[in-house]
């Protein structure tokens, strides 16, 4: 009797199942589901083309017009007014705020030598735009420093002073220099700030622009790619593009940006071989290759803006689609209200929430107050999404995570609301 009550009680488990993968809540480890093949083969229209390369083109306008952080860089004045430069210059951290540096508070007098160090008095009332490259992957600074400034004087991962990084062979428009000469404030695509001198050598127009509007070019679509130049290594990461000189059947050469002791522009060939991590241009841009591209950075280091050569929640969007020719604002917010279709979360039920997310194209973004996450596609009615992650909470306890993860919506928030009722908006890029 008992051996038929325990199988019948199994054949009722077997039955109540669900059909298909088993997830778990929250953050999952399930095999299936950390990798780019079952969410690709799962997404119907996944290999189509969204846009080709005129769309693309077209599109990377509209974010211009719709982003008022992102720049047309072959199209960037030549000359700007003293008060626009200084307006930028003085857009800075609050430094009213209580600041730690290597564990000790920041005093006041620290505090004046870094606004000393702007050198906002020394502006012209007209400046002329002078033309670099970064010659390795930089930090974009808020001040002119390299010193991190933190919040909270055991915090060694939220730099309140960094704003992103910068990969070799970006064009950048040089508009002031700091007081002490070793900083550049600096206008790249998608943000404004202060790169040390070093990580940058000048050039003339022309060949600025050779970088700003590549023709020939190829593009990084691992997660990040080293190469040796100027007798040291070269990190590229993912969407980064390289200088096109020449290609052969197995082997391409390209010229790396270097930087003379005079602060002035070289280029220096470099043989790679043909392989998996670069390609010829861009990707054709259908949302399998977002889908591909963003599980590079699966299981990776999430490190705020850029820092340890990795990627926060919006640096990791924005690198997938970089990889498909499509270049969009820095952070989360402003990526929410680029261009593209965008679906209003407002004050919708949970219900209802979900059911906009099944109408989603796999590749559109979730966006929440603060936090930016690519969506994957549903299993059993879940929807998951694929992100760089800082942390999330259970019943008001902080659980530090640190990595690129997949999810379900049920992360909770530090007020306890669910990831998918903290939504505010889902875009899709077309």
């Amino acid at each position: 009797m008992i051996k038929k009550i325990l199988f019948l009680c199994m054949t009722l488990m077997i039955l109540l199942m669900p059909k298909g993968p088993v997830e778990a809540a929250g953050i999952t480890a399930y095999e299936k589901f950390i990798s780019p093949a079952y969410w690709t083969e799962h997404n119907a229209d996944g290999d189509k083309v969204v846009l080709n390369a005129a769309g693309v083109e077209a599109f990377n306008k509209k974010i211009i017009a719709a982003s008022p952080t992102v720049y047309d860089m072959a199209a960037y004045p030549k000359t700007l007014s003293g008060k626009t430069v200084t307006a930028y210059v003085n857009t800075h951290t609050d430094l009213s705020d209580e600041l730690y540096r290597e564990g000790k508070l920041v005093s006041d007098n620290y505090k004046n030598i870094l606004r000393s160090q702007t050198n906002a008095a020394a502006i012209p009332a007209e400046v002329t735009v002078r033309y670099g490259v970064t010659v390795r992957r930089a930090n974009l600074r808020n001040l002119p420093t390299g010193e991190g400034l933190f919040f909270y004087a055991s915090d060694r991962n939220f730099d309140a002073l960094q704003e992103t990084a910068l990969d070799p062979g970006e064009a950048v428009a040089i508009l002031h220099t700091s007081t002490n000469g070793y900083f550049y404030y600096v206008q790249a695509y998608n943000y404004r700030g202060w790169l040390s001198k070093f990580d940058v050598a000048e050039t003339d127009r022309s060949t600025w622009l050779r970088y700003a509007e590549p023709k020939n070019f190829l593009t990084v679509v691992a997660k990040d790619y080293t190469l040796k130049a100027d007798g040291a290594q070269v990190l590229f990461q993912q969407g980064a593009r390289l200088q096109l000189a020449d290609k052969k059947a197995s082997a391409y050469t390209v010229k790396v940006p270097v930087r003379t002791k005079e602060g002035k522009l070289q280029e220096e060939k470099v043989v790679l071989a043909a392989n998996a991590s670069l390609h010829e241009g861009y990707l054709p841009y259908t949302t399998n290759n977002i889908i591909r591209s963003a599980f590079k950075f699966y299981d990776s280091v999430y490190a705020w803006g850029g820092l340890q050569q990795s990627v926060d929640c919006s640096s990791f969007i924005s690198n997938a689609y970089r990889t498909v020719g499509i270049f969009l604002p820095r952070n989360a917010d402003e990526q929410e209200t680029s261009a593209g279709i965008h679906k209003k979360m407002g004050n919708m039920s949970s219900a209802q929430r979900a059911n906009v997310i099944k109408g989603l194209t796999p590749g559109s973004t979730l966006h929440m107050d603060g936090h930016v996450m690519l969506y994957l596609g549903s299993s059993n009615e879940i929807p998951y999404a694929i992100h760089s992650l800082g942390s999330h909470y259970t019943g008001g306890t902080r659980h530090s995570v640190m990595k690129v993860v997949v999810s379900d919506l049920n992360l909770q928030k530090s007020n306890g609301n669910t990831y998918l009722d903290e939504l505010t908006t889902c875009v899709t890029f077309r």
